[in-house]
């Protein structure tokens, strides 16, 4: 992209700006260190401290508004009965995820709605936390008998942060507790062209990340009864309750901030109880430029703004 020298605004600093995709975390590091590169966004977790300590780096973090969740399908199969659902949230030792293998670059999800949301964020939902006495419980109450479960996890994509090793960890912790998990892994593309149609007839649960600028978009998109993919939305795992259809339709037309958030935060109540997700980790993004960039920052919405920097 070159500069717009007759931009409304004023001409931006940058004279040109060339985005590479890298989807590969190792290659995008390996650029970073080799001078390929002067900003990397989605730093790989092990890699942060390196870039942290090296003087010739700077290393950008900020919370932003990102979930990422296991899909479940209730249409079908184990997860049909909430308290299956319920019982996979208790089994997930969420810390361990954030703390070990995300190496504290994300903080453990509540629900549906990411606390950079701050306004409509409620904060008496409290994430499921890791019991999994409580689990086996839930899972002999609902009569589960061991039936296999399938588990979509992909090599890497936008926001799924790592999601080959989280995939691994669930699936050893959901077996503790007598959950026989068996892993699928796709290519990012391939796996949305798996997950995005619905979960019917495929998998028991799919990993999956959204990052949005809005409370409504998340929830909107894929947790409405009118939001299944056969009417065109991403509610792949079925879920239907119609009081969160009727909050999130309220929400969408009020025009009362305080309003909003009252129904956003009542969404999520019901979400929470309900469980139709594995409520697992909200990313605290990060960036790493070389010490020679000036005017970055991050931006809550992940938009990149590049207008304002500069390299020397």
């Amino acid at each position: 992209m070159t500069r717009n020298e007759d931009y409304w605004d004023g001409a931006p600093t940058p004279e040109a700006i060339v985005f590479r995709p890298i989807t590969d975390a190792n290659t995008r590091v390996a650029e970073m260190l080799s001078g390929g590169l002067d900003i990397m966004v989605e730093v790989p977790p092990d890699s942060v401290a390196q870039f942290r300590d090296a003087p010739d780096f700077q290393v950008h973090e900020q919370a932003g508004p990102h979930v990422w969740f296991l899909i479940l399908n209730m249409k079908e199969g184990p997860f049909a009965e909430k308290a299956v659902r319920q019982a996979a949230n208790y089994a997930i030792n969420k810390e361990s995820l954030v703390t070990d293998v995300l190496q504290g670059t994300a903080e453990v999800a509540a629900g549906p709605t990411p606390p950079a949301f701050a306004w409509a964020y409620n904060e008496e939902v409290q994430p499921y936390p890791y019991d999994p006495d409580k689990a086996r419980e839930l899972l002999a109450e609902a009569g589960y008998d061991g039936e296999e479960i399938t588990f979509y996890v992909t090599e890497g994509g936008s926001g799924m942060l790592d999601p080959v090793a989280m995939g691994t960890a669930i699936q050893a912790d959901l077996a503790a507790v007598g959950m026989n998990v068996k892993i699928e892994t796709y290519e990012w593309n391939t796996f949305l062209g798996q997950v995005n149609p619905g979960l019917e007839g495929k998998a028991d649960m799919a990993e999956m990340a959204w990052m949005t600028n809005d409370p409504d978009t998340l929830p909107f998109l894929t947790l409405r009864t009118a939001a299944f993919p056969s009417e065109g939305g991403f509610n792949s795992g079925y879920y239907s309750n119609v009081e969160v259809d009727e909050l999130l339709n309220q929400a969408r037309v009020s025009t009362e901030p305080e309003e909003r958030a009252t129904l956003y935060k009542q969404m999520q109540e019901i979400v929470h109880e309900d469980a139709p997700w594995v409520f697992v980790a909200n990313w605290v993004q990060g960036a790493v430029t070389t010490a020679n960039i000036e005017g970055f920052s991050l931006q809550p919405s992940f938009f990149l703004m590049l207008q304002d920097v500069s390299k020397n």
